[in-house]
């Protein structure tokens, strides 16, 4: 009898164990404590609002419009980890005022939507039309965004990128 009650008694606390520990599981990019007796606040946006402001993003980027495409941008934003927002605005300004047009397209996009953040990756290809002999060149490459929000509005919090050789002409 004893040992069952020893057992029974062990079993519980395993058991207490095991659950305190699950829940204390949390995405890897949400640094808060969670407790069992609280519930996890919302998700910070849903699909349809990621979706939205990509559209918007692609449109301002093809449309070269730096003001519009850079008020997408947190005023905290880095890029490829170290590019400091007045350098991301020098460097699409250079970018835009050396292209005709431009082209922006994403595939195999993977969205993780996360109580403080939004994680996006995908694969990019960018045609840029140069000069007005029609010469172009085509960039592709990897890409990842980090997206907060700000005052109710995504924002880029933080955006890496890879360009591959042999991707451009």
């Amino acid at each position: 009898m004893k040992k069952m009650i020893a057992f029974f008694f062990s079993l519980c606390l395993i058991s207490l164990w095991s659950l305190s520990l699950g829940a204390q599981i949390q995405s890897p990019l949400d640094t808060r404590e969670v407790s069992a007796s609280k519930p996890l606040p919302p998700l910070m946006a849903t699909t349809q609002e990621v979706d939205q402001f990509f559209a918007e993003f692609v449109r301002q980027y093809e449309e070269r419009d730096i003001d519009g495409f850079l008020s997408l941008f947190s005023s905290k934003a880095i890029q490829n980890q170290k590019d400091s927002p007045e350098r991301i605005r020098e460097i699409y300004t250079n970018f835009f005022n050396q292209s005709l047009s431009l082209r922006f397209q994403m595939r195999e996009m993977k969205t993780e939507i996360y109580q403080n953040a939004v994680e996006v990756k995908a694969h990019y290809e960018i045609d840029q039309v140069f000069n007005k002999k029609g010469e172009s060149r085509t960039w592709e490459g990897k890409i990842r965004w980090v997206l907060v929000k700000e005052d109710g509005a995504l924002k880029v919090l933080s955006l890496d990128y890879q360009y591959q050789k042999g991707g451009g002409q």
